[in-house]
């Protein structure tokens, strides 16, 4: 499976959001271009804070605030290992929202999604991280947090490039095949159930494409494939 057949598979499962509000608000506008349907629910004067009920093919997934939604739509400001700004509740809820596609998503977006699973992979230890920069350029801001990755831990890091030379002590670096060139991804394939992937497509300067999974299976076909001939 090449890497955007993990946001080929998400669509396939795709979810259902009830918003429970007083009153419905723009909300569902702001999921046009997401792979979800939203339908509304009032909610009576005196009742608990507007929330999201999450659903799929399998039924009841879960319910998180409005207001918490919020911070997966506009994701606080990620610094490396930084647990308070994005763990354990933006974790949550990319869990949550698991093998869901976001049709619009912003380089900010992605960077603290990216973020959650570095740190996922960090406090795991060991096993496989793959990370699709595209260009060696956009590794440089990282180039201390993955030197950590590589030396401080027991962890195989690989880095895959569209263009660029790259020597980073510890780190296997990749010139990207044709099936991952054009994504951002990260697929983390560690102990127990912490595997974890997301890829996005860019579409615009700043408009991305893009799905993750937890599925253990969905991350070990996409480091296959990224690993393949490399």
């Amino acid at each position: 499976m090449s890497p955007g057949g993990v946001i080929e598979a998400a669509l396939e499962r795709r979810k259902t959001l009830v918003h429970y509000a007083p009153d419905p608000g723009d909300f569902s506008d702001r999921f046009v271009a997401r792979n979800v349907d939203v339908s509304f629910r009032e909610l009576p004067p005196g009742g608990p804070g507007p929330f999201v009920a999450v659903r799929d093919d399998d039924g009841f997934q879960g319910a998180v605030s409005v207001e918490g939604l919020e911070d997966l739509l506009a994701p606080p400001h990620a610094t490396a290992f930084d647990h308070d700004s994005v763990s354990p509740t933006y974790g949550a809820l990319l869990e949550l929202l698991d093998d869901t596609v976001f049709a619009s998503l912003s380089r900010r977006q992605l960077l603290a999604t990216t973020r959650e699973f570095e740190d996922r992979a960090w406090r795991a230890g060991r096993g496989r991280l793959h990370v699709g920069f595209q260009t060696a350029e956009a590794l440089e801001p990282q180039r201390a947090l993955y030197r950590r990755l590589a030396t401080e831990t027991d962890l195989d890091v690989h880095v895959h490039f569209a263009n660029g030379d790259v020597d980073l002590d510890g780190v296997t670096v990749h010139g990207d095949s044709e099936s991952t060139a054009g994504y951002w991804f990260v697929a983390f394939d560690g102990p127990d159930d912490s595997q974890c992937a997301l890829v996005a497509e860019q579409r615009g300067e700043d408009d991305y494409e893009g799905a993750w999974t937890y599925d253990s299976d969905l991350v070990v076909d996409v480091l296959d494939d990224v690993t393949a001939g490399a």
